[in-house]
């Protein structure tokens, strides 16, 4: 028995990670102003995958999101806090992942992404340092509604900085540049110090 209550405490704690860096963050923020309202009307779906083999747990993850209905799910975050190989590693599961996917893009998310505040699109990097090794799926007919329902000013396209999805090029640089200003405006070292304040002991 104690095994599986300490998987049960490992999976609460990882989503009371996710959790902070959502509300405190994103949200806190307005990285995404629609991020609040996907996660309140239950359209975000969270999945925290301890199994020591990683694609298998993947796998079985991705067929049960891959049966949701789009009013169930727009976004779901696939939650690895035993994934212990650095960002390259993850960016490769990534692409992985990818090839077994129809109806989601797919993000990697990671604590140590880069912070380079050179330009915007750099800048992306940091906005994705999840608590935890993070993939977010992002349901492709949500962005096509998104797009043919735009008559201006920033959209939900998923939690954070999921600027570079297959969005036309106007709206990708505009929500870029619009949360490089928030970066700036609050310091990297406060936004540096918060992200870290989220992550496990």
């Amino acid at each position: 028995m104690a095994p599986s209550r300490r998987a049960g405490d490992r999976e609460r704690e990882a989503l009371a990670r996710n959790d902070r860096y959502l509300r405190e963050f994103v949200e806190a923020l307005n990285l995404c102003p629609f991020a609040r309202r996907c996660r309140e009307e239950g359209r975000l779906v969270r999945r925290v995958l301890l199994d020591e083999y990683v694609q298998p747990a993947l796998l079985r993850a991705l067929a049960e999101i891959d049966t949701l209905p789009e009013k169930q799910c727009e976004v779901a975050l696939l939650v690895l806090p035993g994934f212990a190989d650095g960002p390259q590693a993850f960016h490769d599961l990534c692409a992985e992942v990818r090839r077994h996917l129809r109806q989601f893009h797919c993000v990697a998310f990671h604590p140590e992404l880069k912070a380079d505040f050179s330009d915007e699109n750099r800048a992306v990097q940091f906005l994705r340092r999840t608590p935890d090794p993070t993939l977010q799926l992002v349901r492709i007919s949500t962005l096509d509604r998104v797009r043919g329902e735009r008559t201006g000013g920033t959209v939900y396209v998923g939690n954070a900085a999921a600027a570079d999805i297959h969005l036309p090029a106007s709206l990708s640089e505009e929500i870029a540049r619009a949360n490089l200003a928030t970066i700036l405006e609050h310091g990297p070292m406060a936004l540096t110090a918060l992200l870290q304040s989220f992550q496990a002991k």
